[in-house]
């Protein structure tokens, strides 16, 4: 059982990377952002981007869509780190009354009958979605917009892997939490914030793999 959950923690590991490369990106975001707004508020910056060299590839439209193409890099890289740590929001007030053992078979059951399916469901339609992509060689309407739009796109499926590692790594500590021994219990309760209650009987911040 403790090789499983080391397992748990490299896959851990991963997803705890690819979202600290996504939270660099968030400066990148904000470069663009401030560099966009200057160029659109000062006409001087923007006379000097247009006739530069560069105009073409800095113009408003490129920019802007660049913005949101980041804001969703972000957000994919990160999902799967998110529900690990527990930050998603819950709409679930009967299971926060619940007690540790129950919130994990409540957990593992989600995992199982509704996470791991839909998972499976944005695959099989983000493939066919970033193929289609590539071979129309699909761009931005935009006659000045982002070209390649099947790069973004495939961060769909990159997302989705993220978070089915997510769910790999927390169904291994549920089994390992309900079924161990107690040294494997424990272990396998330091990581798991969405079942762990403190002495107030609500939900602990996060400590976990650090």
């Amino acid at each position: 059982m403790m090789a499983l959950l080391r397992i748990a923690d490299v896959l851990h590991q991963f997803c705890k990377h690819v979202s600290r490369i996504g939270s660099w990106l968030l400066l990148v975001l904000i470069a663009v952002i401030v560099f966009d707004v200057i160029t659109r508020k000062f006409g001087f910056a923007r006379e000097f981007v247009e006739n530069g060299p560069l105009g073409g590839v800095f113009s408003p439209t490129k920019l802007q869509e660049l913005e949101w193409h980041l804001h969703a890099v972000i957000f994919l890289m990160s999902f799967g780190f998110a529900y690990l740590h527990g930050t998603h929001v819950r709409v679930d007030l009967w299971r926060e009354k619940r007690r540790e053992r129950s919130r994990a078979v409540i957990e593992l059951l989600a995992i199982l009958l509704l996470a791991m399916p839909y998972c499976g469901i944005l695959v099989f339609y983000a493939w066919d979605f970033v193929v289609t992509s590539y071979q129309q060689g699909e761009g931005s309407p935009a006659l000045t917009g982002l070209p390649n739009r099947w790069i973004i796109k495939s961060f769909l499926l990159f997302g989705v892997v993220i978070l089915f590692a997510a769910l790999i790594s927390t169904l291994i500590r549920l089994v390992a939490f309900l079924t161990g021994s107690d040294t494997v219990r424990e272990r396998a309760r330091d990581s798991l914030v969405m079942v762990r209650v403190d002495d107030a009987g609500s939900q602990p911040a996060e400590q976990g793999i650090q």
